[in-house]
């Protein structure tokens, strides 16, 4: 009897630390940290799986997957959320592989994160780019579905404000108008594979 009631008292307090909500809702700063911001319409489902498009003779593959993800800089201050994390891989024309974070996906610190809506326009759908060993750099990008079974997306990249220190590889090129050679087309068709 006492281990039932240790049971209950365990499930009770769980089920309290826990309070599930839909991925879109309103305020979610005014509710109980420990809250679970749970995609129930299916709204991130379109976005999962593998990515193929072409540019400049190279093919990339991008590898987007819904995750359980925990939003917080502490154990107790953050919520969890359901978010769109994704990898890539990026063959030359020759059959070399120039990049391949597919191979080892990496949930902790993944290239892509999001969806989120654009601030300037929020009927446009955004995911956070992070290269890795590019000193920091982010960009934007715009996904656009482009047909009703949104099997096709168009992607346009952004590079978003970042502060370039001296000791990186590329602040020579940066300074002087070049860009991060991060592998990465300005804008793309990708197809759902």
């Amino acid at each position: 009897m006492k281990n039932i009631f240790l049971i209950l008292i365990f499930v009770t307090i769980n089920i309290k630390c826990q309070q599930v909500y839909p991925l879109n809702t309103e305020g979610k700063s005014d509710l109980p940290k420990g809250s679970y911001f749970k995609d129930f319409d299916g709204e991130l489902t379109p976005y999962i799986g593998i990515w193929k498009g072409n540019w400049e003779g190279k093919t990339i593959y991008i590898e987007l997957r819904k995750v359980k993800y925990y939003l917080g800089t502490t154990p107790t201050n953050g919520n969890y959320h359901d978010v769109i994390l994704g990898e890539r891989k990026v063959i030359d024309m020759n059959g070399t592989i120039l990049i391949d974070r597919i191979s080892n996906f990496d949930e902790l610190n993944s290239e892509f994160f999001g969806i989120y809506s654009k601030f300037s326009n929020p009927s446009q759908k955004q995911i956070d780019f992070v290269p890795k060993n590019m000193c920091g750099a982010t960009a934007s990008l715009d996904v656009t579905f482009v047909n009703p079974s949104k099997t096709q997306m168009n992607v346009h990249f952004e590079y978003t404000p970042s502060y370039l220190e001296n000791t990186c590889p590329y602040y020579d090129l940066v300074k002087q108008g070049g860009e991060y050679p991060i592998n990465f087309p300005k804008d793309i068709l990708l197809t759902k594979q």
